[in-house]
């Protein structure tokens, strides 16, 4: 089956190479990393994560866990919350990333 984007996982590490923030995305790294390091000028939300990496993270690294591919956004959010729930990085909220998804109605029954 053929998907429109790419999907892959990241992981942010601290400067001592402990594993601060997991999240997935569609988007080059270079452009993940950039929007959560200006989130104020790009007018996007506030959170713990990127609170904390405009205010000591100059020394945090982006890099993959799960190299993007052609998966489904809903796969890669599970990949996502497994790796979750094996690192505990500390900035993320849920553990469950893809039944939030569900719940906050990113997915419908037809992308199932």
């Amino acid at each position: 089956m053929a998907y429109n984007k790419q999907h892959g996982v990241y992981e942010v590490l601290d400067e001592n190479m402990e594993s601060v923030y997991i999240g997935s995305t569609h988007l080059k790294l270079e452009w993940l990393e950039d929007n959560h390091r200006n989130w104020q000028q790009k007018n996007y939300s506030r959170t713990d994560f990127r609170q904390a990496l405009v205010e000591g993270g100059e020394e945090w690294t982006f890099r993959w866990a799960e190299t993007p591919r052609d998966v489904s956004r809903e796969y890669i959010e599970i990949v996502e919350g497994a790796l979750i729930r094996y690192a505990r990085p500390r900035y993320n909220r849920s553990q469950y990333p893809y039944e939030r998804s569900i719940h906050e109605g990113r997915f419908n029954e037809k992308s199932i």
